[in-house]
């Protein structure tokens, strides 16, 4: 026994240090037991309604309610972040907006992007000629809400086209924008579609995508529309956010004229309106005394060139006499609101055809007076129809110039019966300006 002392002396010393280090590096139950559990993010944010309304999705639209525990306190919600996967926070309810000024709105809900640490480095094989990618930087996390800025608001009445405009710009920002690039771009494009309650618009309103946060990254809606209600409404559907955007618009002022033309040459005159009206075509009382002011672009007179809304009342008249043949155009102004209607003046061919018709019968019948020379029908005709052409136009002269009878160059009848007696005059006193002249010429 002795002889294999010094071979069995050192394997149990092998194995004595093999278990005193095992003993060393295994954890012991107290210390298993003082580990502490990892700490979960929670956010905070201001909530006007209960917990209960609030709706929490991911981003493929799945509830997750339950995983996120959400807390009321003060007046404010806390979420648990469970991952580093974005969610969306909206409410049950959808909220209504009105768009009063043109300062920028933070609609309701947003969507949240929890905090993300540093990426390591790319590690890239040699040979490839490709550079390895920087490690990207950790990112606190941050709220993306989405705003929207009216332009002008309230919306204002263009007369060219008919319609009231305005320019609505949306846009995404992020409430850390010290931490957050602008040109950082989403992981997905938020898309922006609209609806239309209570007013129509001249063209169909496509859907918006905003694909990064920031100024420049804002997509603008331009909107001609004309309400059919008191409170035309755009119902927003987006992924941050689902809201009602009540549009206000200025009143305005109708034009109406009794008709869209009228006889020129200063030979119609014709009653105009003047209504104040609200967005939706209502009659607008007024609550004090307005003056209106009346212009004409063309060639007619105003009378009066003034108007005066009285308290309760919504309109007030004018008269529009013509002057020439050029189109006019009626503008009406009071303080911020207008309109404007446009005319046509018309050459008036009834009456020039019915005075050419009435010289002709007055010059036809000349030569059943007795004692009147005898004259071809063709000549007599032509002279009735030449002197009827010159009195037409001194008529409406007179009409202009010397206020005479609107009615005797305005109507056909007055025209024709002012024919005839100027066809039938005129031949007499060419046939003795013949007579006197033929002996001269003899």
């Amino acid at each position: 026994m002795p002889r294999y002392a010094h071979r069995v002396w050192p394997a149990l010393l092998l194995v004595s240090g093999l278990a005193v280090d095992a003993s060393a590096q295994a954890p012991t139950l107290s210390d298993e037991t003082a580990a502490e559990p990892r700490s979960v993010e929670r956010v905070a944010f201001d909530w006007d309604r209960s917990v209960e309304s609030l709706r929490v999705l991911d981003l493929d639209g799945r509830e997750i309610d339950a995983e996120v525990e959400a807390r009321e306190a003060s007046g404010r919600i806390s979420l648990s972040v469970p991952s580093q996967a974005p969610f969306v926070v909206k409410g049950d309810e959808v909220e209504t907006r009105r768009l009063t000024s043109e300062e920028r709105q933070v609609l309701p809900g947003g969507l949240f992007l929890p905090a993300t640490s540093a990426t390591d480095e790319v590690i890239i094989p040699p040979g490839l000629g490709i550079s390895p990618l920087p490690p990207l930087p950790p990112r606190p996390s941050t709220w993306l809400r989405l705003t929207v800025v009216a332009s002008p608001a309230p919306a204002t009445w263009n007369p060219l086209n008919g319609s009231y405009h305005t320019r609505l710009s949306f846009g995404v920002y992020p409430s850390d924008d010290q931490h957050f690039s602008p040109d950082q771009p989403l992981e997905q494009p938020i898309e922006i579609r609209v609806r239309l309650r209570g007013l129509t618009t001249r063209e169909v309103v496509p859907p918006l995508l905003i694909e990064a946060p920031g100024l420049a990254n804002e997509q603008s809606l331009m909107l001609d529309f004309m309400p059919s209600t008191a409170t035309p409404t755009l119902e927003v559907n987006s992924t941050l956010s689902d809201v009602n955007l009540a549009l206000e618009a200025l009143p305005r002022l109708e034009v109406r004229p009794q008709s869209t033309s009228m006889v020129g040459l200063g030979l119609a005159r014709m009653a105009i309106n003047v209504e104040q009206v609200s967005p939706h075509g209502e009659p607008l009382r007024a609550t004090r005394p307005t003056r209106v002011a009346v212009t004409v672009a063309g060639p007619a007179t105003p009378d009066p060139s003034e108007l005066r809304i009285e308290p309760d009342a919504s309109m007030a008249s004018l008269e529009l006499r013509s002057s020439g043949l050029a189109p006019l155009t009626v503008s009406a102004v009071a303080g911020s609101l207008r309109g404007e209607a446009t005319i046509q003046q018309r050459v008036p061919w009834g009456p020039i055809l019915a005075a050419l018709l009435g010289g002709a019968l007055g010059g036809f019948g000349r030569r059943f007076v007795k004692g009147a020379p005898k004259a071809p029908t063709p000549l007599r005709l032509l002279e009735g129809i030449i002197v009827a052409l010159i009195a037409y136009v001194a008529g409406v002269l007179g009409v202009g110039y010397l206020a005479l009878p609107m009615a005797v160059v305005a109507t056909e009848a007055g025209a024709f019966l002012s024919g005839a007696l100027s066809g039938f005059i005129g031949v007499n006193v060419l046939e003795r300006l013949q007579a006197k002249l033929s002996p001269q010429a003899g």
